[in-house]
This record gives C-alpha cells, sequence and structure tokens, in this order.
C-alpha cells in the first residue's frame, strides 16, 4: 500500500468513528483528541461526518471548548443531520 500525501487545505469531508454522540452533534470517539486536532487544521466548510452503530443520546455531559460537532451522522438506520 502507499501512501498518498494530501494538503490539508484540501480535505472537504472527514468521517469520524464514534463511541457516542448526542442529538446536537456532540461526540465521544476513539482518538483522544487527534480528531478535533486534525479538523481544526481543515477548512472552515469540510464536512464532518460520525460512524456510528447506534441511534445519538439526549446529551453528552463531557463536552469541552476544543470539541469539534458533527455535521452528519451515518447510522445503520439512516443518516442524520445535525
Amino acid at each position: 500500500t502507499k501512501l498518498i500525501p494530501v494538503n490539508i487545505n484540501e480535505v472537504n469531508i472527514v468521517l469520524v468513528p464514534l463511541l457516542a454522540y448526542d442529538t446536537e452533534g456532540n461526540r465521544i470517539g476513539y482518538g483522544k483528541g487527534f480528531y478535533d486536532l486534525f479538523i481544526s487544521k481543515c477548512p472552515h466548510d469540510c464536512v464532518k461526518i460520525g460512524l456510528s452503530f447506534f441511534e445519538p443520546h439526549s446529551q453528552i455531559i463531557k463536552n469541552e471548548a476544543h470539541d469539534v460537532k458533527l455535521d452528519y451522522c451515518i447510522t445503520p438506520k439512516g443518516v442524520i443531520s445535525f
């Protein structure tokens, strides 16, 4: 497998695996802050899409200022827009 470098300014969509998320697009993931840091470097209009097997929680209590919200989430039942 050959990795092809991509300029961060050319990233239009980021897929984010999720542990949990809420109805507002707040999320808890597996990345230990990796996705927040990566997304913060992407263009402002970059679309953030979560991937989850589960439906959203009503609210995630632990949300910090640097946490980036999702625009959409794909589940086995469909696509949720935030």
